[in-house]
């Protein structure tokens, strides 16, 4: 019987552009699209979805430019994946959540029952093994939202089933802001 030794090699980006260039990988890297988004809100730019038969899934890029907080929920989980392997300045990103989910939220909302305390606002850290990576679970209220500063806006990485809708909730008669000031 012939044997064939297979020597491990340590990773190096000379070798991730190789095994690129052959078709067997892709680097998470934001897209062009996503960089140079100008669009008052920012772009989403999908890197792929899975076949329907195999169970449909997605990746997105996000190249994140809202200035405002506007809530939504989900009806299944998304995977947020906050890699900047360029390290690029970003402007400061947030992830706002509202502490309670989609039907407590919203029984409090047509009440006028809302409060700061049902809130925080998570400031997004790039590249931290502990801090970057998380599901954010199906029926939580939640927006990602940018300061306005004079760097490149943020761009992160999603990945959600294929047909998972964004489902906007309509908070008219509440401004949401975040305090820098802490």
């Amino acid at each position: 019987m012939k044997t064939i030794v297979i020597n491990p090699v340590k990773p190096s980006a000379k070798l991730f552009q190789f095994l690129e260039k052959k078709g067997l990988i892709r680097t998470l890297k934001p897209t062009k699209k996503s960089i140079e988004t100008k669009t008052k809100t920012g772009t989403v730019d999908v890197l792929y979805t899975s076949r329907s038969c195999y169970g449909g899934h997605r990746l997105i890029c996000i190249g994140k430019r809202t200035k405002f907080i506007r809530f939504c929920y989900h009806r299944d989980n998304e995977d947020f994946l906050f890699l900047n392997p360029q390290n690029t300045e970003y402007q400061k990103l947030y992830l706002v959540f509202a502490l309670d989910k989609i039907y407590t939220f919203l029984a409090k909302l047509k009440n006028e029952q809302l409060k700061n305390k049902d809130f925080i606002a998570l400031e997004i850290q790039y590249n931290n093994p502990s801090f970057s990576f998380f599901t954010v679970l199906k029926n939580a209220v939640h927006c990602e939202v940018v300061l306005d500063e004079k760097k490149q806006h943020p761009v992160f990485f999603v990945t959600e089933s294929s047909k998972l809708k964004n489902n906007k909730i309509v908070h008219n008669n509440i401004k949401f802001s975040i305090c820098e000031d802490n």
